[in-house]
């Protein structure tokens, strides 16, 4: 019986989605969705059509486009489902859905038994669990093949980091890391809020689950600047500015370094400022300081030059992914 473990971190700019066999048969997936949803239109362009088929949903009747169509097609200056609520969306179903279905048509008629793991913000854990539980398997179930079976894990995305650093990428436990005998923090940067933990000697402290402000601070201050310079403030120019402070004007590239330097200095204060009330003294006795998700790249330097015992990974932007990924590989070894 084949077994699988799909990992989705539903962030509000990118969905980021991994997903690997158990038996390690094939090359595993990882691919990202942004995190546009429209309801899909009618393209009169014939290839425009035949690419937009495979970021295409039905959910209630209703077709949508999600992704890099829908991101091109709707002209859109802000990402879809920027609330707390957003987990019972429409629009969330269609991503998850669309997610799914990515990673099954690539593993043709899809393993027996599925192991799916998803994430909330620290702070909203405790409240929205059950419901996002529910709601992923009243989505998803009717759609399961003959003989498949569905279990559905879901995480704070704060803990996944943890999950990276102690799992190995098959499943098994990291015999270079014992949580139960070190004490770790965690700082992941999304784009709705930035989530802390902290991990004593194997047990969550709870004080120490909280959320900040996210990168969508930073994208909001950067649209507001563009705007004020008379520069356009698309979705898609905001995330290149962000990205890599250049974007292109007339045909030519525009340095816009100064105005992502101001935009950005907001929400690095703000992080480093929850860091010092969250961790205290207690960060100069902690083994490290995990630093992951999308806003890990753009703030690591600060964070580490006031923690020197952070660490980070060569892709933090799917750390929360790969860390629940394994974990769901964990689970289908010990099931």
């Amino acid at each position: 019986m084949e077994k699988i473990s799909i990992a989705v971190d539903g962030g509000h700019s990118m969905f980021k989605v991994r997903a690997e066999l158990l038996s390690q048969s094939s090359p595993g997936l990882s691919f990202q969705i942004p995190t546009i949803v429209m309801p899909a239109i009618s393209l009169s362009n014939e290839r425009t059509r035949q690419l937009a088929e495979h970021e295409t949903v039905d959910l209630h009747g209703q077709k949508y486009f999600f992704g890099e169509t829908a991101l091109r097609q709707s002209r859109s200056e802000v990402y879809t489902g920027q609330h707390v609520n957003w987990i019972e969306s429409v629009q969330h179903d269609v991503l998850v859905l669309g997610a799914w279905r990515k990673v099954m048509q690539a593993l043709g008629n899809g393993p027996a038994r599925v192991h799916l793991v998803l994430g909330l913000p620290a702070k909203y854990v405790a409240a929205q669990r059950d419901v996002l539980r529910r709601r992923i398997s009243d989505l998803l179930t009717p759609r399961l093949g003959p003989g498949q079976t569905l279990r559905i894990l879901v995480q704070s995305q704060a803990d996944a980091p943890l999950q990276w650093l102690s799992i190995q990428k098959d499943g098994t436990l990291n015999s270079e890391r014992d949580l139960d005998n070190e004490a770790w923090g965690v700082i992941e940067i999304g784009h709705f809020t930035t989530d802390f933990a902290l991990s004593d000697h194997g047990v969550m402290l709870e004080y120490a689950a909280v959320s900040g402000p996210g990168m969508g601070l930073v994208y909001d201050a950067m649209a507001s600047a563009m705007a004020r310079e008379k520069l356009p403030t698309t979705l898609d120019v905001i995330e290149l500015a962000v990205k890599s402070g250049e974007i292109k004007i007339y045909g030519n590239r525009l340095d816009v370094r100064h105005l992502l330097k101001s935009a950005a200095s907001g929400f690095e204060s703000a992080v480093l400022d929850e860091a010092d009330r969250v961790f205290q003294q207690k960060a100069a006795l902690l083994d490290g300081i995990v630093i992951g998700g999308g806003g890990a790249k753009f703030l690591y330097e600060s964070l580490r030059r006031k923690f020197p015992n952070a660490v980070c990974c060569d892709d933090p932007r799917i750390m929360v992914a790969e860390g629940f990924c394994r974990l769901g590989l964990m689970s289908l070894r010990n099931s």
